[in-house]
């Protein structure tokens, strides 16, 4: 079976609003270049809607140290956070074999990070491809996508309201009702809360160090 792309689920939310599917983003046709950036702004701002970052949506890399870069900010190293990414990250750790380890000793500036530590490692939130989502981040992506085009490409003003509410249920609820609450509370299972952060305390600095 072929993996869904993103044409997959542009076409999916064709189909509910009964408009014709697209083959290509490609294309010059303004249905085409419509549905392109009606899917990155959803699809980028659906996954914002877990703050921690979906499961399926985020994972663990190592910085990149620059070398012969010049930190005004006192420490001795700065980093990239390496792409693609979408937002600032997670966390930052200097021992990733700690699944409850948070480093704190770092300030992030145009888009790099400083530190004395070496190496780092960020969990960071990407785009992933729709074959990686799970069905319920699926279905509530699809109805909102296929509301926003029902308003950009149908002009159709009621289609649109009602496909926005089945994806995020009525305005009081921000965006986390719908089909998102759903996802969300399933993501919730894969996301349980950690421990309070003991790390910080000058008694573990000094076990560590």
């Amino acid at each position: 079976m072929a993996l869904l792309t993103a044409i997959d689920i542009v076409n999916a939310a064709f189909n509910r609003i009964g408009e014709t599917p697209i083959e290509s983003f490609d294309d010059d046709g303004e249905s085409e270049q419509d549905a392109s950036l009606i899917y990155e702004d959803v699809v980028d701002f659906n996954l914002g809607l877990q703050p921690s970052g979906f499961s399926f949506a985020r994972e663990v890399r190592q910085l990149s140290k620059l070398s012969g870069a010049t930190p005004l900010t006192g420490y001795t190293n700065v980093f990239d956070i390496p792409g693609p990414y979408t937002g600032l990250p997670i966390f930052l750790s200097d021992d990733i074999t700690d699944p409850d380890r948070r480093f704190t000793a770092f300030i992030l500036t145009g888009g790099q990070v400083h530190s004395d530590a070496d190496p780092l490692f960020a969990m960071v939130k990407f785009r992933p491809d729709p074959h990686r989502w799970t069905a319920t981040f699926r279905s509530a992506t699809i109805a909102a996508i296929a509301s926003r085009l029902a308003f950009s490409v149908a002009s159709d003003r009621v289609t649109s309201e009602a496909l926005r509410t089945e994806a995020y249920g009525t305005p009081s609820e921000n965006f986390r009702g719908g089909m998102m609450r759903t996802a969300l509370a399933e993501d919730g299972f894969s996301n349980p809360p950690r421990k309070p952060d003991v790390d910080s305390n000058p008694l573990t600095r000094a076990w560590r160090s």
